[in-house]
Formats: structure tokens, sequence, C-alpha cells
């Protein structure tokens, strides 16, 4: 039943706001070789809800930013590969569910997915007699830079760099997998995001989950039974961040934001400058919406 609900979770939103949306775009536009129904913005670009059909007949439905996969939408290729979830910049970012068939097996991937990659959810692999079940998640831990290297936008060295790091800064490591080789890490000095490669980080302690976080609130009932708002606060007088479904939230002090989600489990990240992040897990239940009121502890 659980994955049942989650399907409908994430196909009844994207019927919907689709239809909505594809009477008020029909422009129609060829790139390449590729062609686009759907919204554009002023350079032409893809932007709002569009379907694309690519030259080799793969076939993507949803939202767009700029040219690029960003938001909901679902992405369907002739080779039998499947996937219907949350974009950011064509690559598959936040709750998502995808179908592959190689080698006679049939792979099923569901959770969170970051850089195209499922970091937290069930993997499923069927030879055709019998299904086996694989739990994917991560570790977090405190490492150390052990020589002079480049905080990254993104796990590869053709990114822009964000800011020089030397040896001895120290390094959240969001996950130990790593991707192309990188670490996905907050330097901690700094409270910033990136990626550096995983030769120039030494692992240290590992930071544990809080598996039951007890100052998520319920908050009265959500307007939506496939989707709830979470209030949260920032009660402190630094700069956040908040992690989260594979989205990144930042906070002004003693800021505030409304997020929209849907139901599910969630492991969560906070970080503050100057303060070792804290990790939590949380349940959204259906139906349901929340109040989260975040502050530094010392």
């Amino acid at each position: 039943m659980k994955k049942t609900l989650n399907m409908l979770i994430l196909l009844i939103p994207f019927l919907v706001i689709s239809q909505n949306d594809i009477n008020k775009c029909s422009t129609e536009k060829t790139y390449a070789n590729d062609k686009y129904v759907g919204c554009i913005n002023d350079e032409g670009n893809p932007s709002g809800f569009g379907i694309m059909t690519y030259e080799n007949q793969d076939v993507y439905e949803g939202y767009w930013g700029n040219g690029n996969r960003n938001g909901f939408g679902k992405y369907q290729s002739t080779n039998g590969y499947f996937y219907e979830g949350y974009w950011k910049d064509n690559l598959k970012n936040g709750n998502g569910f995808s179908i592959d068939k190689k080698d006679s097996k049939t792979y099923t991937l569901e959770g969170i997915f970051k850089n195209d990659q499922l970091i937290e959810g069930t993997k499923v692999v069927d030879n055709g007699f019998f299904p086996t079940s694989f739990v994917v998640t991560y570790k977090s831990y405190i490492g150390v830079v052990n020589k002079g290297v480049d905080l990254l936008a993104g796990p590869g060295s053709g990114f822009e760099i964000i800011k020089k790091l030397i040896s001895g800064n120290q390094l959240f490591i969001i996950s130990d997998k790593t991707i192309n080789d990188y670490y996905n890490v907050i330097d901690i000095l700094s409270n910033e995001e990136g990626y550096v490669h995983k030769s120039s980080v030494e692992l240290g302690k590992e930071i544990e989950v809080n598996e039951v976080d007890i100052l998520f609130k319920s908050s009265g009932k959500s307007e939506s039974l496939i989707s709830s708002t979470i209030e949260a606060i920032n009660s402190s007088d630094k700069t956040m961040t908040l992690i989260m479904g594979g989205s990144t939230w930042i906070f002004a002090p003693y800021g505030k934001w409304y997020i929209k989600i849907s139901p599910g489990n969630y492991k969560f990240i906070v970080s503050y400058t100057e303060t070792i992040p804290y990790i939590g897990r949380v349940e959204i239940e259906s139906g349901k919406n929340y109040k989260r009121d975040f502050i530094i502890v010392k």
C-alpha cells in the first residue's frame, strides 16, 4: 500500500497542474531536432509547463526553467527507462520514482534523488523470478581538508569555484556516497555548501541522526492529502540552511519559510556558520501541516 500511495502523491498533482497549464501554453518550437510544445520565456527557452519530444523519441512532460528540466515532470525513454518526480537543471533532484530494465532485470528506485542519484529510499531488483529489496541511505561525517582545494558548485572540476579551502578547514560531509569521486559538503566556518574531491578530505567522527525529532509539531489540517505545509522558523541571529527532500532553503536571521512538501519520511539537515550541523528525521503525515522552530543549541 505504501508504494501505491507514494505513486499517487507523485501522479495526482502532476495530472491536475499539467492539464491546467497545457491549456494556457501551446507554443510550438524546434531546438535542433527536438520538438517542444508549451510555455517559453522572453529568450525563447522552455519555461513553465511543456512537452519535449527529443530526436531519439524520448519524451519529457513537465516543468521547465530557462531551458532546463526544473520542477515536477516525467521522462519516458524509448529503451524502457521511466522517471517521475522532481528535477533541477536537467538532473533528478528531490522525491522521485524510476524504473529501468537492463540485462533481463528490472530496477525500481524510489525516494530522494540528488544530482541524478538515489541518496535515500529503496531499490528493488527483479530478475523475473523474485524481487530483492535494498534500503538506500547515507551517513554524515565531520571531515578535515588535508591540502588546499577548491570548494566547487558541483561534482566536477568544470564547475564554478565557490571559494578556496586551506589545509585544516573543517567540513561537514553531508553524504559518504560520492558523485564522480566528489563529496557533497558544507564548509563549517562559512556555512557554504559545495563539493570537494574525496582525496582532499580526511573523514572523522560520524554525526548521528536524531531518528525522532520531537520539535516538529502538527499545526493543523492541510488543504490537501497529497501536500503538507511546514512553517519553518529560524529563531537565531545567524543565517540558517535547511536541507530536506533534495532541496535547500536559506533563512535570514529570525526568518520564516512556508515549505510545501509531499507526505513521507524525511531526513533533514540544519546548519549555521561555525556550528556542527544537526541531523534529524521526521514523518510528515498525509493531511497534516507542521511547524518547526529552529534554534542553535550551544
